[in-house]
């Protein structure tokens, strides 16, 4: 837009020179038939005079022509360049938009990754908890039930035989249900 101002800046200096020009031509030959006028005829003067204004709106003509010659093209150099903008443009977004979903994609993977991770952590600990209060269950039914503290070993054996016992007498199955 700025280029286009630019040249139309420049060709109305163009324009305006060639009128100045054609002004000081007039002025010149004017001076020069005033100095001869005593020996034409005022009609000859007149003649002369309708032929340079021919001669100057000639020269008007031919500026404005190739103002407007140079103005159509400078707009259609304008609209070709904001076509070919456009059409960069979208290209552009449409880039921007296969990035953005890969990158989306790849952040939704990395985040599914990390909660399953997660997931399997806090599994284990709950199972870890699970197994501490289970044990100490045991071991304080064992001590009511017994009356005395019983070694690790001999508590183990105590635990495998009833659920051996519970396994045979389907109570696991029973109270699943």
């Amino acid at each position: 837009m700025v280029i286009l101002l630019a040249s139309i800046a420049v060709l109305d200096l163009i324009l305006t020179l060639l009128v100045l020009i054609a002004i000081l031509k007039i002025a010149k030959l004017e001076s020069l038939f005033r100095k001869s006028e005593g020996h034409k005829s005022p009609k000859l003067s007149k003649n002369f005079e309708k032929k340079v204004e021919v001669e100057v709106e000639k020269l008007i003509a031919a500026a404005g022509r190739r103002i407007d010659a140079k103005l159509s093209e400078y707009f259609q150099t304008l609209v070709d360049d904001a076509t070919k903008k456009g059409t960069e443009l979208a290209a552009f977004a449409e880039k921007q938009q296969g990035v953005i979903v890969k990158e989306t994609q790849f952040l939704v993977a990395r985040d599914i990754a990390k909660l399953q991770e997660d997931l399997q952590k806090y599994r284990a600990d709950q199972m870890a908890r699970i197994d501490q209060e289970v044990h100490q269950m045991v071991s304080d039914i064992a001590k009511q039930v017994l009356g005395k503290a019983i070694d690790v070993s001999t508590h183990e054996d105590l635990v495998k035989a009833a659920l051996e016992r519970a396994k045979k007498e389907n109570i696991l199955e029973n109270a699943k249900h």
